[in-house]
């Protein structure tokens, strides 16, 4: 039996194996899903993108917040988008849920326009952030906001990293055309997590 490599579980989930990665991403991320989702303020009937929605957490905590919400998840994993159609099922009465397989840097076009954009710990997989940025901001709404969010989990990660890497998303944004950028800080083990904020 060959060698499982859990990190790339943890970029693209398959099987059992995956199944696991998704469980812990969703228990470690719980706090830092809401602590994003609460800076994106969405209303109801809003139309909200997700990349990279793993299992499904931060979608179904939008749907408590938000009435008759429009949610498109994309995700590389297919066990993922399993996972969660299963998690959200539910709530398909009485919202619209498309949850697509596929890459962040190939987004096809919607066919609504997005009016809140959330990037939860997956910017560090994309191949080309800018361009993949500015397909995202071509897709949403005038005063859309979009919320990128990473902790830090590579060796030898501090807080000061975790600064850096809000000034490094911050600059993504800017040349992919936002504006009224910022990003914040939120205290976490191991490594403080950064939230980078910006609007169309």
């Amino acid at each position: 039996m060959g060698k499982i490599n859990m990190y790339s579980q943890f970029a693209r989930p398959q099987g059992l194996p995956g199944w696991i990665a998704g469980w812990y991403m969703s228990r470690e991320n719980r706090e830092i899903n809401k602590w994003t989702i609460d800076f994106l303020n969405v209303q109801d009937g809003e139309h909200v993108l997700e990349i990279g929605f793993g299992s499904g957490k931060a979608l179904k905590y939008i749907l408590q917040q938000a009435d008759e919400v429009r949610l498109t998840g994309v995700d590389v994993s297919e066990v993922m988008v399993y996972q969660t159609l299963r998690r959200l099922n539910k709530h398909l009465i009485n919202s619209e849920i498309l949850l697509m397989e596929g890459q962040a840097d190939k987004l096809p076009l919607l066919s609504q326009k997005v009016d809140k954009v959330l990037v939860i710990n997956n910017v560090t997989f994309w191949e080309t952030p800018v361009k993949t940025l500015r397909n995202i901001y071509s897709q949403m709404t005038e005063g859309g906001k979009i919320a990128l969010t990473i902790r830090p989990h590579e060796k030898g990660a501090t807080d000061d990293t975790s600064e850096l890497i809000g000034g490094q998303l911050s600059a993504l944004l800017a040349q992919a055309g936002f504006t009224n950028i910022e990003f914040f800080l939120k205290p976490t083990k191991p490594t403080n997590t950064v939230c980078a904020l910006g609007t169309k």
